[in-house]
């Protein structure tokens, strides 16, 4: 990862921090309602998400996630098929805390990687996603995986 890129995440969690707030101050986005949105295909508790169209996503070694240190995280497809990743982030589950942007690098033929961190929240309730808009077979499908967080 380029040392620019290690800064943007560094700035980006230092605002997350920042802009951290109760959970029950969520302001609700009218993103939801927009038509770019997807419902997603979940993996909800589990560290690794297998999706019936043979995408697999996991965040390294099963690892707890810690705020503010990095984290890699892994995406496969079976191979053979037309697959391309339309846009990736990790953002709030729990609460509005705007998305940090995840740039996948294809490591194989059928596995993609990427580096991930998440910010620092003052709640202990905080949950974090990944969320992956992808196409498959010329279909355009999204996936969230909850992070385990420590």
């Amino acid at each position: 990862m380029t040392k620019t890129f290690h800064h943007f995440f560094i700035l980006v969690s230092s605002l997350l921090a920042i802009a951290c707030s109760d959970s029950n101050t969520i302001i609700h986005e009218s993103s939801e309602k927009s038509e770019s949105y997807l419902p997603p295909e979940n993996c909800v508790d589990i560290s690794t998400c297998h999706l019936a169209d043979g995408v697999m996503l996991w965040v390294d070694d099963n690892l707890k996630i810690q705020a503010e240190s990095e984290f890699l995280i892994r995406l496969r497809v079976e191979q053979g098929r037309p697959f391309e990743i339309k846009g990736a982030k990790i953002n709030g589950k729990s609460m509005n805390m705007g998305y940090i942007p995840l740039f996948f690098s294809q490591s194989n033929k059928d596995t993609y990687i990427t580096q991930g961190i998440v910010g620092a929240c003052d709640t202990d309730d905080m949950v974090w996603q990944i969320v992956i808009d992808y196409s498959i077979d010329d279909v355009v499908k999204q996936i969230s995986l909850t992070l385990p967080m420590s």
